[in-house]
């Protein structure tokens, strides 16, 4: 099965049915089909909550988690090695940390990573990545 990570860009891009959500219901649907893997970080779920919370409030922000834990993804905990992995990228390439969660699990999980943030450009050299715009 192919793996392919979320960044937080995917599910909000989604949820607020923005260019490139088209895509990332055909990833979910393809995920529920058993024909894909989605894998997201910990950390990039908490990107999504309180993203969520600062634009419509916490009532809103636990709806949107609860919709997510219904969907076809694995989320990865913020492991040790991972941590570690993430700090080395974070060091060595002028991303955001988070960002550095996501490029370190998508190493770990040999997956394409699903985004539209621009950051991701300078990280191109060590992961594949399917641009939603």
């Amino acid at each position: 099965m192919k793996p392919v990570l979320f960044d937080a860009f995917p599910l909000l891009c989604w949820f607020q049915e923005e260019p490139g959500h088209t895509i990332v219901g055909k990833l979910l649907d393809e995920a529920e089909e058993n024909k894909i893997e989605i894998f997201m970080s910990i950390i990039n779920l908490g990107e999504v909550y309180y993203r969520t919370y600062r634009v419509t409030g916490q009532k809103e922000a636990e709806e949107i988690l609860k919709k997510i834990q219904l969907l076809p993804i694995q989320i990865i905990s913020a492991s040790d090695t991972i941590v570690l992995e993430a700090a080395r990228i974070k060091g060595r390439y002028p991303i955001s940390y988070a960002d550095a969660f996501a490029v370190a699990a998508a190493i770990q999980k040999k997956a394409v990573v699903v985004t539209s943030d621009p950051e991701y450009k300078k990280v191109e050299n060590l992961i594949k990545i399917l641009w939603l715009k």
